[in-house]
């Protein structure tokens, strides 16, 4: 059984949960490693990850922190169903693909965008529109370079999932679930088609729900 430290909502707890599932292996989701409570920022957690993020795991008796690191750690340890190519030169650009996913592309679509709606800042505990609005065409941008990078394709590096569409999948997964006036995915978008075919993967249902 992998250990997942984290919320089950977060976008980053989510792809490693995919993972696990492309791996067919077992997983939990909670605040606990190890049989051990771990709080949210408390010392525990920062003894385990310097600057007390989330996801981190626990595979057996390794412990391993920060989203890509777990991704790749996963996928070298149960190699089969690979999630990773082995060209050069593909390598590179699904590495390419996995640093905007975890940087520029959660930043604009979770962290400066949806985060508002799942914890607001606004007044009454509602969502400040203004920064929503401020925020958006960022957000949008995110989304149109997604969209640009699946014509002709099913997956973002390709024809085969990687690793790249698992960071991914969760942040897209919720952006099309946005309706007026926060909407980002247009009714033609090429991404209801790929988020149908990231809930296809093995166990995804479960996690993109």
């Amino acid at each position: 059984m992998i250990s997942i430290l984290g919320l089950a909502h977060s976008n980053f707890v989510r792809s490693v949960a995919l993972v696990c599932a492309q791996k067919g292996q077992p997983y939990q989701i909670s605040w606990q490693l190890g049989g051990k409570n771990i709080g949210f920022r408390s010392d525990e957690h920062k003894a385990l990850h310097p600057f007390v993020k989330i996801p981190v795991i626990q595979c057996g008796d390794t412990i391993v922190t920060e989203t890509l690191a777990i991704c790749r750690y996963l996928d070298a340890k149960y190699p089969e169903s690979a999630l990773q190519p082995t060209d050069i030169e593909a390598q590179a650009q699904h590495d390419a693909w996995c640093s905007m996913a975890i940087t520029q592309i959660d930043q604009a679509l979770i962290r400066n965008y949806m985060v508002e709606l799942a914890f607001p800042s606004g007044v009454d505990g509602k969502p400040d529109l203004d920064k929503l609005q401020k925020n958006k065409p960022a957000a949008l941008n995110a989304i149109a370079i997604i969209e640009q990078q699946l014509q002709g394709q099913n997956f973002i590096c390709g024809n085969q999932l990687t690793l790249a569409d698992l960071l991914l999948a969760p942040m897209v997964h919720y952006a099309v679930k946005l309706r007026a006036p926060l909407t980002l995915v247009t009714e033609n978008s090429p991404l209801h088609d790929y988020v149908a075919r990231l809930q296809n993967q093995t166990g995804a249902k479960d996690i993109l729900l």
